[in-house]
């Protein structure tokens, strides 16, 4: 209480601790969970083998942002009424979240390397 710290020890202790990559990773697995559960209802609740939607499984995803290297679990839905032309199984995350395609660094870091480089 009697000492001040500077705005740039602050910010330097939060980047050590990792936080932005904390919260980032709990946002998407705070979002995924809600709209899988949205799709599917509570997990493990009884009679959800009789709903549309379907819990089918998870994959991991890895991603590379400027707040650090990110490991996501994120769940797959399967629709057992989709038709031909619908995709049967679906991430509901992607629906919110857009990755980068398949590549691992993600956007925020291309164009910061980019900068970087000239």
């Amino acid at each position: 209480p009697d000492k001040t710290l500077p705005l740039a020890t602050l910010a330097e202790s939060l980047t050590e601790i990792q936080l932005e990559a904390t919260i980032l990773e709990e946002i998407v697995r705070s979002l995924d969970e809600t709209l899988v559960e949205a799709y599917c209802g509570e997990k493990h609740a009884r009679g959800n083998g009789d709903r549309r939607f379907q819990r089918a499984g998870t994959t991991t995803r890895t991603a590379v942002t400027t707040a650090g290297e990110h490991e996501f679990t994120l769940h797959h839905v399967k629709d057992t009424a989709a038709t031909e032309d619908d995709p049967t199984y679906f991430r509901p995350l992607e629906d919110l979240v857009e990755f980068d395609g398949q590549r691992i660094y993600q956007e925020d870091v291309s164009l910061q390397s980019t900068d970087l480089a000239t």
